[in-house]
């Protein structure tokens, strides 16, 4: 058993996100922390007259951080923190170029020789975004736990002096004590990854080290090639004769090209972002989310190619996807086809199609992005994948481009989303998130026609509607919510009106020529958490009434 405890002795941790340069990253990723193991692994090397002993060492310390890697994500545990303050800084750009022989610089060539004092370089916009995370004391601690790990004596020795030496995890003045423990004497952890979870709330993606992380970090940093180029490129302007030649010859053999002071230097590369992982909160019995009837990990299915297309699409869409999944679909089963014989509509649950659309933003549009299949819960991952091979998977499970072809509207190209940090919108967490509070994306089709008119009889329509809802709700055994609220227009900036019309969704197409029912956009409050996704209505199957939780009640 094996674990590392993390404390941010300042208090504040500053550290950006990868996806937002404006945004702190909270927890810190167990990668992150992997990586400030690694810088203090490299910022100890030994000298040559160190020894022996201190090579050894050094060579045992390498080999912990590889048993490391192998070790799959952590459970975890952290404090809440709270965002400080963003300031916006303005700093110097990177070093200018040293002259080779700054005595001989001419007098046109003077201003860019200045280029290396920082109060004459230009500045750019930074911003160091931070967290609060507690006062003093072992409640601000972050426990990284792998309760199967067991390391050698070595090893454990080893990562012991390593975590030691760091003193950051983050920006330089994210000051941080690392300690190696035993997993008895650390807490319960708050998370665990998603495949051993077995009570889930809160869900959050992080990024985690790997097998070979530590040769990717070693491939991006590029220290043989930088120092090589300026060693050599050192000997050539200092030396003289022989020795100078020799020392152009080798740095054309080491870099295929000739010296010269126009050549560039080797750049060091940031590491991808690699392998994550979804972890979920432990929550206590009565503190678990509602769920669904749907799985609350979508299979996503990103654009590659095609025109933009906004929700106004998205009937669509949906039909032109539905269609290309059940071809030959013969003899598969009622929860793929949605339907129990043919032309016999489905009386249970079965598969979904979502539109996954830029929405809720500042500057959201509503346009999509992506697809996404919500299965039933109950469905086993075999199931879906027997159902869903020969269309998104060939015959080895590798990923196939498919086409949707939609007539006017052009024609999609699309994937299963496999980015370790896709955009919010193509996240099963944004649609899926448990929230007491949500709000139509797509307008809800109502399961019947209202009896009061909703332009002379309005305040009766509204109950009546709201009442529709309610049992809506009931039906896919959701608890009784405490507020519904309807209007035309949706509480997600950039989601299309209710009706049809500039900015609004067309009726969704009635069966056989039936009259469109009424369509509503909804706000609904549950007495607890309900976990996504949340599918209203009559067309609920087909992307409308596709809801996103909203977080917070309006005024």
């Amino acid at each position: 058993m094996f674990a590392l405890g993390i404390d941010f002795i300042t208090g504040v941790a500053v550290m950006t996100d990868a996806a937002s340069r404006e945004k702190a990253e909270w927890p810190p990723h167990p990668a992150r922390i992997f990586m400030a193991l690694v810088a203090a692994y490299y910022e100890s090397k030994p000298l040559k007259e160190d020894g022996p002993v201190a090579e050894q060492a050094w060579v045992e310390e390498r080999q912990a951080l590889e048993w490391l890697e192998r070790q799959g994500a952590p459970q975890m545990s952290w404090p809440e923190a709270s965002p400080r303050s963003l300031v916006k800084v303005y700093v110097p750009v990177n070093d200018a170029g040293v002259p080779a022989n700054p005595a001989r610089v001419k007098e046109c060539e003077l201003r860019a020789a200045l280029g290396v004092m920082p109060d004459q370089r230009s500045r750019q916009e930074r911003t160091f975004p931070a967290l609060f995370v507690g006062e003093e004391g072992p409640g601000r601690y972050v426990f990284l736990r792998w309760p199967d790990a067991d390391p050698t004596e070595s090893t454990l020795s080893a990562l012991t002096g390593l975590a030691r030496k760091v003193s950051r995890i983050g920006h330089s003045s994210s000051l941080a004590l690392v300690w190696v423990s035993k997993v008895s004497e650390t807490p319960e952890p708050g998370y665990l990854p998603h495949a051993k979870a077995t009570k889930t709330r809160h869900g959050v993606q992080l990024r985690v080290p790997a097998p070979g992380f530590l040769a990717e970090l070693d491939q991006c940093f590029n220290a043989g090639p930088i120092d090589a180029f300026f060693e050599l490129s050192e000997a050539i302007a200092t030396g003289k004769g022989k020795t100078k030649e020799q020392a152009k010859v080798a740095f054309e053999a080491h870099f295929g090209t000739p010296w010269g002071r126009s050549v560039s230097a080797p750049v060091r590369l940031r590491p991808a972002p690699g392998r994550t992982a979804y972890y979920s909160r432990v929550a206590e019995p009565e503190d678990r989310p509602i769920t669904t009837g749907f799985d609350s990990e979508l299979f996503v299915l990103t654009k590659l190619e095609g025109p933009v297309l906004g929700l106004e699409s998205t009937a669509a869409l949906t039909s032109a996807l539905r269609g290309y999944l059940l071809q030959d679909a013969e003899g598969k089963p009622e929860w793929f086809t949605g339907h129990s014989a043919p032309g016999v509509p489905s009386t249970s649950g079965h598969m979904a199609l979502l539109p996954l659309a830029f929405v809720g933003a500042e500057h959201a549009d509503g346009h999509i992005l992506g697809m996404a299949l919500a299965f039933p819960r109950a469905i086993a991952a075999e199931d879906r994948a027997a159902c869903l091979r020969g269309r998104l998977f060939g015959p080895s499970g590798e990923d196939l481009n498919l086409e949707l072809r939609m007539g006017n509207l052009g024609t999609w190209t699309i994937r299963r989303e496999e980015r370790s940090l896709p955009p919010l919108a193509l996240r099963s967490a944004t649609w899926c998130e448990p929230s007491a509070v949500w709000a139509s994306v797509t307008p809800v089709v109502l399961d019947r026609h209202p009896k009061y008119d909703q332009r002379t009889e309005r305040a009766q329509w509204r109950e009546e509607v709201a009442a529709s809802i309610v049992l809506s709700c009931e039906r896919q055994g959701l608890p009784k919510p405490v507020l519904v609220d309807v209007d035309k227009t949706s509480w997600h900036r950039g989601a299309p009106r209710s009706k049809p019309g500039p900015d609004g969704m067309p009726w969704l197409p009635g069966k056989d020529g039936a009259a469109p029912r009424q369509q509503v956009h909804v706000l609904i409050q549950f007495p607890c958490e309900v976990q996504g996704p949340l599918l209203l209505g009559a067309g609920r199957f087909r992307g409308y009434g596709l809801c996103k939780p909203l977080g917070f009640l309006p005024k």
